[in-house]
């Protein structure tokens, strides 16, 4: 009923209340106990379990934290945890879903295609440390001893999240995920096991089409990537009771600190208990 509602709803009535929603959002949020440095970074080590030399996969919006610093800190932050001998890996993907940015055939630039996967995404893209993998819709970029391993061969990745990706590269690092300011909604790297799975996985998540997407490697050369785009209307999945009901919460938890959402998971626990359960026909697609 609310898609119907959204669809028959004219444009500026819809933006009126996308307004609405958004400025009551920032008012709840101001209303929280502010975050400092100290507090944060206690969090990150604390709760999140975050130390030196660890492989990290962030995904974030700072913007539903009550920070009491500077946004930009937090990958700061986030690098001195984990020290010249860790990794951060952030997702950052392009404004549209994959099928509609690979149906309007804009070209993806590797050095300049913009992240819209939160402020700190894009702040850890414009890093001059960061090596970004090479896919149109799925491409992250990383800081640290593992990048070149976890980016180099997304390129080869024909369903974005197999065994060439560095979703899938996060087992190999025994990498930890975390969430800063969203629930495990934003878990990107559950796909992995759709994609290595294949024609074992329960479902097709896919559209049929293979999109041929323009790309522009860090050399100026234009490549073309070969990819599958998911079928939107098979992602109304609900990753956190997923996880509550199936996955143990030394594996992957939802945590609340002050009303404001965080997540923790261990990449390679995870995505192997993911699989062993998809076997048995147990899958986020399931709820």
């Amino acid at each position: 009923m609310k898609h119907f509602i959204k669809s028959i709803l004219p444009i500026s009535v819809k933006n009126k209340i996308i307004k609405y929603l958004k400025d009551k959002e920032r008012k709840a949020i101001a209303n929280l106990p502010k975050l400092n440095e100290e507090n944060f970074k206690n969090i990150l080590i604390d709760k999140l379990n975050l130390k030196f030399g660890d492989t990290v996969m962030v995904h974030s919006s700072l913007d539903k934290l009550n920070l009491d610093f500077p946004a930009l800190n937090v990958l700061t932050i986030l690098l001195s945890i984990v020290g010249d001998k860790g990794t951060l890996v952030f997702p950052t993907f392009p404004k549209k879903t994959s099928s509609e940015f690979l149906k309007t055939g804009e070209v993806f630039n590797i050095k300049r295609t913009a992240s819209y996967t939160g402020i700190l995404s894009e702040f850890a893209r414009r890093s001059k440390s960061a090596i970004r993998s090479l896919h149109p819709t799925k491409s992250v970029v990383a800081i640290g001893t593992k990048a070149e391993f976890l980016t180099s061969e997304h390129y080869k990745s024909i369903h974005p999240y197999d065994k060439c990706s560095p979703y899938y590269k996060l087992i190999e690092a025994e990498a930890k995920i975390i969430g800063l300011g969203v629930k495990t909604t934003y878990l990107s790297a559950v796909h992995a096991v759709d994609d290595v799975m294949r024609d074992e996985f329960p479902i097709n998540p896919y559209l049929p089409e293979l999109f041929n997407a323009k790309c522009l490697d860090y050399d100026g050369n234009e490549q073309t990537i070969p990819t599958y785009a998911h079928d939107m209307k098979k992602m109304g999945f609900d990753l956190p009771k997923y996880f509550k009901t199936q996955i143990d919460k030394s594996i992957c938890e939802d945590i609340n600190i002050s009303g404001m959402s965080f997540f923790r998971a261990e990449a390679k626990p995870m995505l192997n208990k993911m699989m062993e359960l998809a076997e048995k026909g147990i899958t986020i697609y399931s709820f």
